[in-house]
């Protein structure tokens, strides 16, 4: 299952508690149309299918699609200095 880092958690938590952002929104994982293995990533809400993920406070809806990329996978965060994410993927570690 798909793991997040506290930086991680702490990083959706703080994109999620914006003003004016439903109250259901997480951070999306999708197949990027067009592009085999490539994730987009959105602020939104579940859809239907999705695995849903849940740590620290902060969601994570997974396609269903996307689920087999990143279901062994560790997600890593940070915001910058003008409050902008970047998002990274890697093998998840072991205690």
């Amino acid at each position: 299952m798909l793991t997040l880092t506290d930086r991680a958690a702490e990083t959706i938590r703080t994109l999620t508690s914006q003003p004016g952002i439903p109250a259901d929104t997480g951070l999306r994982m999708s197949l990027q149309d067009g592009e085999a293995g490539t994730l987009a990533l959105s602020l939104e809400g579940p859809q239907p299918d999705d695995a849903i993920i849940e740590d620290a406070g902060a969601r994570v809806f997974v396609e269903r699609d996307a689920y087999p990329i990143v279901e062994d996978r560790e997600l890593d965060a940070q915001l910058d200095e003008d409050g902008r994410a970047s998002f990274m993927l890697g093998s998840q570690t072991t205690a």
